[in-house]
């Protein structure tokens, strides 16, 4: 199927210990398995899956409402569903850094404030307290300060203090500047790797449909944060642009399966054709004795080896 065609329905199809599931979606009687995993990560995220296990069963129906105009239930919705219940963090990273770096802002703010309030405390001080006449006189604080201070040394011993707080203030808003300009580039590379994996602005409104109507809260929460950011950024001209190439290039956080034990059927049809490809180059090669790859079969892995013993 295309990732637009559009579903009649879709399938947890449970394993007799209700542990994993098949996933499979159904449109105009086509039936085609889109991931295989482990059943608790869909049951976190989908409230009528909860329903519907507490009930007992072997199957999780999804499907909306006879008559209901649901263009957004396709098949890439679902996909991308499947790809946030594996790996959450490819849209929530982008706003997990914004909180970051609004702290930060707040940091450079309240540094900001310091720096002027010392300069209007210095300027009250050099001024003296003029009587009628317009006779200077000098202020009471000030002559006790003479009195009992040594104002000459208590003087320097200020400036020497003033200025040192005054260079470590400037070196903390310069670490501030470059952590700030280092996630918001890194925040950039988190937009590119949502788009790289086709979670774009313009498939963000079928995915909020998804959630309202099967009770996905988090993946709702998810893609209106995701929206708000990527407009805010736009309209302020913050918006860092990053190549997708570039960002899955140095992509590190998210692995073909992780903990989630989840994997979309399209990724291990791709993995598999890889890896034949690469053991059929290898066969026959005086150079290397044995040859060993890694097919996904379903559930597992399976380990693969021949050639010279």
């Amino acid at each position: 199927m295309k990732s637009s065609t559009l579903l009649d329905s879709a399938i947890f199809q449970l394993t007799p210990t209700r542990t994993r599931c098949d996933l499979i979606i159904i449109a105009n009687e086509r039936k085609e398995k889109v991931a295989s995993g482990l059943l608790t990560p869909f049951l976190a995220h989908l409230k009528t899956a909860q329903d519907q296990i507490a009930k007992g069963g072997y199957s999780i129906l999804l499907e909306t409402e006879a008559g209901s105009d649901a263009t957004w239930f396709t098949k890439g919705t679902v996909e991308r569903f499947v790809r946030f219940v594996s790996t959450p963090e490819i849209l929530e990273r982008v706003y997990t850094i914004e909180s970051e770096i609004l702290q930060i802002d707040e940091a450079i703010a309240i540094q900001g404030n310091n720096d002027i309030e010392p300069s209007a405390v210095e300027d009250h001080q050099a001024k003296p307290v003029v009587s009628e006449g317009n006779k200077p006189i000098p202020d009471t604080n000030e002559g006790k300060a003479i009195v009992l201070y040594k104002p000459g040394t208590h003087y320097s011993e200020a400036n020497g203090s003033t200025a040192q707080e005054g260079n470590s203030r400037v070196q903390l808003l310069k670490v501030l500047e470059t952590r700030k300009t280092v996630l918001q580039r890194e925040q950039g590379m988190a937009f590119a790797r949502a788009v790289a994996a086709s979670f774009d602005i313009d498939h963000m409104a079928p995915l909020v449909s998804f959630a309202e109507c099967f009770g996905a809260s988090r993946l709702m929460d998810a893609c209106l944060r995701f929206m708000d950011l990527w407009k805010r950024k736009h309209e302020t001209g913050q918006w860092l642009e990053i190549e997708a190439a570039e960002a899955m290039s140095t992509q590190s956080d998210f692995s073909t399966m992780d903990a989630s034990g989840i994997m979309l059927s399209s990724v291990a049809n791709k993995l598999n054709e890889s890896c034949s490809e690469m053991a059929s180059e290898n066969i026959g090669k005086t150079s290397i004795d044995t040859t060993t790859v890694w097919l996904w079969r379903g559930h597992y892995y399976k380990k693969f080896s021949w050639g010279k013993r």
